[in-house]
């Protein structure tokens, strides 16, 4: 276990407001930071172009809706570094205007990922947010 590296951790963050959350911790933050997509090519190719900007995030596969997959990602940052530093659960859904999926399959997919899904990472991830430092909020600059 390696206690004296801090760790971030970003759900859904292989694009949108979390990749720009990624890129930001890793130019500013002194620490491991884990980009997370459900999707492991997808992760995997954030990565690639975070590191053509010079940067250097890591990946770990994690699909919110897949309760073994939260498990497998809070067991694996227990294991390797005793807990989380940092956690931005970020991932979410959100469909188009135009989509035709019907309203009532819209909201029970919404509130599934958005509430539920969201509920379960912090169930797993809460217990792994370290104790100590400032509790300072952190201001990142674009």
């Amino acid at each position: 276990i390696d206690m004296l590296t801090k760790v971030a951790v970003v759900t859904g963050s292989n694009k949108g407001v979390g990749l720009a959350v990624v890129r930001a911790l890793c130019k500013q933050w002194q620490g491991d930071v884990y980009l997370t997509a459900r999707d492991v090519g997808r992760g995997q190719v954030a990565v690639e172009s975070l590191a053509l900007e010079g940067l250097k995030p890591l990946f770990h596969q994690l699909n919110i809706n897949d309760l073994n997959s939260i498990k497998t990602a809070a067991a694996f940052f227990k294991e390797k570094y005793g807990g989380v530093d940092i956690l931005i659960n970020n991932a979410a859904i959100a469909f188009k205007a135009a989509d035709t999926t019907p309203v009532a399959v819209q909201a029970e997919v919404t509130l599934r990922t958005n509430f539920f899904a969201s509920r379960d990472v912090l169930t797993h991830f809460l217990p792994l947010i370290k104790p100590g430092g400032t509790n300072t909020p952190l201001h990142l600059k674009k």
